[in-house]
């Protein structure tokens, strides 16, 4: 085989090995994250001081690869949720989108995921209430409690953005800046219906506790 018939071949093996080097990499990022979630649940059942000795005595990982795997699985979800949007999705990329700290409009995009996925809740809350009585429709909206898990995933997001008020004063994008007002009266009118919703809620198992 002659030297440039011999290049294509590489090139090509190259690509082979290159894509499975990624894939071995996105992999690991997995793994890290399950044994970040399972080393997390070891140490909420292990008494307080224990944790290190436990650790060292049972696992065949260095306690800095431990806090990395648990600090990985805390942020599981702001991992997954952003993952689509970087092609070569490693551990270290993982860690790097962890500490990078997000600008106003990626907050913004976060709060209005977060509106969406709470009013999302709120229609199937009031289609529950028209379908069934108020004391079934207070208890199942309750028991599912997805409706209090959006509210609290919004609250915790417009919070962190109240303390980077900086952000809004340093934006130069005009567009962005003007997200700003219709997104928060998104949330005071979903925070509203939301306190609504609980007040009637409570007052239907308060009156049939009553009776």
């Amino acid at each position: 085989m002659t030297e440039s018939n011999r290049l294509p071949v590489l090139a090509a093996n190259i690509n082979v090995e290159h894509h499975e080097c990624l894939a071995a990499m996105r992999q690991s990022l997995a793994h890290a994250l399950a044994a970040g979630d399972m080393l997390a649940e070891a140490k909420s059942l292990i008494p307080h001081g224990q944790w290190l000795p436990w650790l060292a005595d049972n696992c065949a990982i260095p306690k800095r690869t431990a806090q990395l795997y648990m600090r990985l699985a805390k942020h599981r979800e702001f991992i997954e949720t952003k993952s689509a949007d970087l092609a070569h999705f490693t551990i270290q990329a993982a860690v790097e989108l962890i500490d990078r700290k997000p600008t106003l409009a990626e907050r913004l995009d976060d709060i209005e995921s977060a509106i969406e996925a709470l009013e999302a809740e709120l229609v199937d809350c009031r289609y529950c209430r028209k379908q069934l009585d108020p004391v079934t429709a207070a208890l199942l909206i309750y028991e599912h409690g997805g409706m209090f898990a959006a509210a609290r995933r919004l609250t915790d997001m417009t919070a962190a953005l109240k303390e980077r008020l900086d952000l809004i004063s340093e934006e130069t994008d005009l567009r962005v800046i003007q997200r700003i007002s219709p997104l928060m009266n998104r949330v005071m009118s979903a925070g509203v219906e939301v306190n609504s919703l609980c007040l009637v809620n409570g007052d239907a198992l308060l009156t049939d506790s009553s009776s």
